[in-house]
């Protein structure tokens, strides 16, 4: 792992990129040799700002294991469906299925999580918004590492409605109309890359290595791909959920003139 003091720069770098908006070119950025490594940069971004890890962006590689980020910043929609979201950087978004536990989920020990004994400890399975603001020159194309010492591109999530067990079902159909500022952008069926938001779910639990806490939220892949957004965003949800958030990035122009830079 890199000295404390490589883990540290990096990770001020990142959180620096964070609060101002701006994106960092990857070359010039220290390498990392592990994934061990990238989680340890992501828990000093969050330290470095006096952010409580609130829940966990997690996937799947292609070998099978599991690949997850913290999120810090997380917003609920109020009960008739709305919310507001702004970061300094709002670049995308992902309409999304997750879990909200119900009580501290912990490590396997020895025993791995089924599908059933997993969502035993679930109390409610919701729809959700992810947002996406990049650090990174390149974002999700970024050096693997990176991207994952970048807690995979997460700027913050709005928690929706809660659902129906039914949207975990293989084969469910999941309508899906997304619209911004009056636009359609996406119109038909929702679908999870995995085919099962559980999966993920199942792999990151089975990964872990110290408990995850009650009330914590696990996300696990859109079902509409990453969405662009400008700046300024109305954004209506429909079909298998109803959301509606305004979302905004905060950048101000005075970056520019501290010499920063603000991706297009």
């Amino acid at each position: 792992m890199p000295a404390g003091s490589a883990t540290t720069t990096l990770a001020r770098q990142l959180s620096d990129a964070d609060n101002g908006g701006m994106r960092l070119a990857s070359a010039t950025l220290a390498e990392l040799a592990a994934p061990a490594e990238a989680f340890a940069v992501q828990s000093e971004t969050l330290a470095l700002n006096g952010w409580p890890t609130a829940g966990y962006k997690v996937a799947i590689r292609s070998d099978g294991s599991s690949i997850s980020a913290p999120m810090a910043h997380i917003t609920h929609a109020s009960a008739s469906g709305t919310a507001g979201f702004e970061r300094p950087a709002v670049d995308a978004l992902e309409v999304e299925i997750c879990f909200v536990l119900g009580k501290d989920l912990p490590p396997p020990d020895g025993k791995p999580y089924t599908r059933d004994t997993l969502l035993g400890y679930v109390d409610g399975i919701y729809s959700g918004v992810e947002f996406l603001g990049h650090r990174l020159d390149d974002g999700s194309r970024s050096p693997a590492l990176l991207f994952l010492a970048d807690r995979l591109g997460n700027a913050g999530y709005v928690l929706g409605e809660e659902l129906r067990e039914t949207v975990l079902e293989p084969g469910s159909t999941l309508p899906l109309t997304v619209t911004i500022n009056g636009d359609t952008v996406f119109h038909g069926t929702g679908k999870h890359p995995n085919g099962d938001p559980v999966a993920p779910f199942l792999a990151f639990a089975n990964a872990l290595t110290e408990a995850v806490a009650q009330g914590q939220i696990v996300t696990t892949g859109s079902l509409c791909g990453a969405i662009p957004v400008p700046e300024r965003a109305a954004i209506a949800i429909g079909g298998v959920t109803t959301l509606t958030v305004t979302a905004a990035s905060t950048r101000s122009a005075s970056m520019l003139e501290a010499g920063g830079s603000i991706p297009a």
